[in-house]
């Protein structure tokens, strides 16, 4: 156990210490006014509000409340003793601490957890053994061989192979007396009605899936002869131990060169992973046999800017890319680009087609932005040159161009629309306005999960005029039908109105929210105004409400009015603004209830009784939260 700690040493430790530089390597710090901010890494969450100031060396996240110096942050993130926090913090600063201060080693796992981690790595240690030392191992060696994939490889990722031998694994625990509840829960095992256990993944190459830190803490088993009745691929279910939500193939082994690159590459496979390994291409992973989730995101953001989507070049695997750029466009700060491989094959097949170092190349030479990429894929299978398909392929490519807030990116790439359709550059942007405005004002109200058009376009109505003046304008004001009342605001709408208020009359939240790259409105018409309103003051037009007016589509002058006469401060304050940017972000929770229904749905139409009552059991919490 380590000694009384002095109060000098302490104090030592942390002015030699500068919690920007500690904090930098777990979170994506962006420079906002005095202080710097991030996506917190204690809770997921889409709009930033993690923050850290380095003129008071402290940290504070607006939504969950966790603050404090340097050494509470590392104690909060990786759960460890204040010793050990200073510790960690002494190291990275290089002050020199005695090893009376240093502690021993701290055991905090439940002994559940810390049996079924030793369970894993047994089993790893065993297929291991399996595949490289025995006559049975020979065939899953040749396959392994056969795909390009050297010893020293196999041996990096830890691959094994158990075969199908009458519960070979079953009965290497049997004889270490593991009690039978322990191998029942741990997940390599299936149970039978009358509750005997077989191996899970009998006949199969073995991939160890890791944790950030390295541990074994589930499986990924390639079945080595194609048999119909079972998939290619077969995962470990969840356990104590493994959540698949928060965890990424190859994170241990890639992490440090993230966090020096800045930047990840997201392949569709473990082998598509292992494959750009050996190409030297180090910083890749994959995610875990679903699409990519909020939780993997925070993890990556904590570590990269970049984030590079490479699937398989195949039709199947452009339409997972789209989805995955659809998910991570609206999900995270990280810049995003694309990487189609030639011919339509996936990476794997490339590298032993082409070779690691062509494969190098083109992942660093064939980058294009999700935009680009979605242009070029709508073009597939159309006749440019004639008249229905070039109407088709223009109006889609508008859609997609819609999204886009930098000014100078849309003349990009409405000049690229130009080229391939032939219809002018001022003819476009014409029409990509009154796209723009059509999105503003059409999008159906209150649907979970959409966005939201606010009450103004349908439901707004002025104060009604006194009888008589409506009698001299209108007639007699018995035979005018009542008006319909004003919609009540949600609290997510009240937000956005708020914050566009503040943006209105204050230049530093304008520049605030420019410097959250993650930031967007969740109803339509309140993000094009913000985009308005941006391109508006990058013009060199003076903030005013009365010019800025005339600049909008009419359909948005009387929204803007409404918010500008809003009864509130003219002056921003901090704390109301993180309150509704709080509100605002709290619509994630909509999406991530929308991922479990559908995989709920799926579960329940496969008859996956164990993880139809897992999903369950998220919706149910989802909705709770919601609430």
């Amino acid at each position: 156990m380590a000694g009384k700690i002095p109060n000098e040493v302490i104090d030592e430790i942390r002015s030699q210490t500068n919690i920007v530089d500690v904090v930098g390597q777990y979170v994506q710090l962006k420079k906002a006014g005095k202080n710097l901010f991030g996506v917190c890494p204690f809770h997921d969450e889409k709009t930033p509000s993690f923050s850290v100031s380095e003129e008071k060396q402290i940290f504070h996240c607006f939504s969950c409340g966790r603050g404090g110096n340097v050494f509470k942050f590392l104690m909060e993130l990786e759960q460890i003793s204040f010793p050990e926090a200073l510790t960690k913090v002494a190291d990275f600063a290089g002050v020199t601490l005695a090893d009376s201060y240093k502690p021993t080693a701290v055991h905090r796992e439940s002994s559940e957890v810390t049996q079924f981690k030793q369970l894993y790595q047994q089993a790893n240690e065993l297929f291991k053994h399996i595949l490289t030392s025995t006559v049975a191992g020979q065939p899953a060696l040749d396959y392994l061989h056969e795909r390009q994939m050297t010893d020293a490889l196999i041996e990096t990722f830890s691959i094994g192979y158990l075969p199908d031998q009458s519960d070979l694994l079953l009965t290497f625990f049997q004889n270490k007396d593991i009690p039978y509840q322990v191998l029942r829960q741990s997940g390599l095992f299936i149970e039978t009605q009358t509750g005997k256990l077989h191996d899970r993944f009998s006949g199969r190459v073995m991939f160890p899936i890791r944790n950030a830190q390295g541990e074994v803490i589930a499986f990924s088993g390639r079945v080595l002869t194609k048999q119909p009745d079972q998939p290619k691929y077969l995962n470990s279910p969840e356990t104590v131990i493994f959540n698949k939500r928060k965890v990424l193939f190859n994170y241990d082994l890639a992490k440090q060169t993230i966090h020096q690159s800045k930047k990840v590459y997201l392949f569709e496979g473990f082998m598509d992973v292992i494959a750009a390994y050996s190409a030297d291409v180090v910083n890749g992973v994959a995610s875990m046999g679903t699409s990519l989730t909020t939780e993997q995101l925070n993890l990556l953001a904590q570590q990269a800017q970049e984030l590079v989507v490479c699937y398989d070049g195949d039709q199947p695997g452009i339409e997972a890319m789209k989805r995955a750029i659809n998910l991570l466009q609206q999900h995270t700060t990280l810049e995003l680009s694309v990487v189609v491989l030639p011919g339509g094959v996936d990476p794997d097949e490339y590298v032993r087609q082409y070779g690691g170092p062509q494969f190098k190349e083109t992942l660093q030479n064939g980058t294009e932005t999700p935009i680009a990429f979605e242009l070029r894929y709508l073009k597939q299978g159309l006749n440019l040159d004639n008249e229905k398909d070039q109407l088709d392929y223009v109006q889609q490519a508008l859609e997609v161009v819609a999204r886009v807030e930098s000014p100078l990116a849309i003349e990009v790439y409405l000049k690229q629309v130009e080229a391939d359709s032939g219809i002018t550059l001022d003819t476009l942007k014409r029409q990509l306005q009154t796209v723009r405005v059509k999105h503003a004002t059409q999008v159906p109200i209150n649907q979970v999960g959409q966005p939201e058009a606010p009450p103004y376009f349908d439901d707004f109505q002025a104060p009604p005029l006194p009888p008589e003046e409506m009698a001299g304008a209108f007639g007699d004001p018995r035979t005018i039908a009542p008006k319909r009342q004003p919609k009540r605001l949600t609290r997510i709408e009240h937000a956005e109105q708020e914050i566009l208020h503040m943006l209105i009359h204050n230049e530093d939240v304008r520049l605030q929210l420019e410097n959250n790259a993650d930031f967007s409105f969740v109803h339509t018409p309140y993000q094009l105004l913000y985009e308005l309103w941006r391109s508006f003051i990058a013009e060199g037009q003076p903030a005013d409400i009365a010019g800025f007016t005339s600049y909008i589509p009419d359909d948005l002058q009387q929204l803007v009015v409404q918010i500008d006469l809003l009864d509130l401060p003219e002056e921003a304050n901090q704390e109301a603004l993180n309150d509704c940017l709080a509100v605002i972000g709290k619509n994630s929770i909509q999406e991530r209830l929308k991922e479990a229904k559908i995989a709920l749905k799926e579960a329940t139409k496969l008859g996956n009784h164990s993880e139809e009552l897992r999903l369950t059991n998220e919706v149910i919490q989802l909705v709770s939260q919601m609430k």
